[in-house]
């Protein structure tokens, strides 16, 4: 408390008109909000870090999606390809787009994605073959994708690993963009 004023009256008496002034915590604090630029500093590097992080793991993870197509366009082959090539010991001639016009030797499949694109050949003579994707956009834009087989498609390697001792080939797609079904 302050005394701001003091008056003596005629009677001799004194008056004070006393000025109550609160300081509490609460009043303080309200005048004093928000935050330090230390504080949205720190905050803003975080978020950097994160981001920095983030992105490359974002686009690999785009990279491998657009990669399975490749794989998924191939694998939707692989019966077709088994079939011709045990009715007629050898590979077909030529695989075209689907809704043309098969000739002698030719089968039709879902050659194009938006990602890949199927050769239009099986490489190898009956029973070893190799069909290949070639990726067109994207991180891996320009990396062929293969399956091998030398039993004739009763079983198809992905990429370039080894399985029972026969070795897959072809493939230039990094191994960390080719998806879980294309790893043994």
């Amino acid at each position: 408390m302050t005394v701001v004023e003091s008056i003596t009256a005629e009677n001799g008496m004194h008056l004070y008109y006393l000025e109550i002034q609160n300081y509490s915590s609460h009043n303080k604090m309200s005048s004093e909000s928000g935050f330090t630029l230390t504080e949205l500093l720190i905050v803003v590097a975080i978020i950097g870090i994160l981001a920095a992080v983030a992105i490359p793991a974002y686009q690999d993870y785009i990279t491998r999606a657009q990669v399975s197509e490749a794989v998924h366009l191939l694998g939707a082959l692989k019966q077709p390809l088994a079939e011709y090539g045990k009715e007629k010991n050898a590979w077909p001639t030529k695989i075209i787009d689907l809704n043309t016009t098969l000739n002698t030797n030719q089968i039709s499949a879902m050659r194009t994605g938006k990602y890949s694109v199927v050769s239009n050949t099986v490489q190898g003579t009956y029973p070893n073959g190799v069909m290949t994707a070639t990726i067109n956009i994207g991180k891996a834009s320009g990396a062929v994708l293969s399956m091998t087989t030398v039993d004739g498609g009763s079983a198809w390697i992905c990429g370039n690993f080894t399985i029972a001792g026969v070795t897959g080939v072809g493939t230039t797609v990094n191994t960390r963009y080719l998806p879980n079904a294309c790893k043994p």
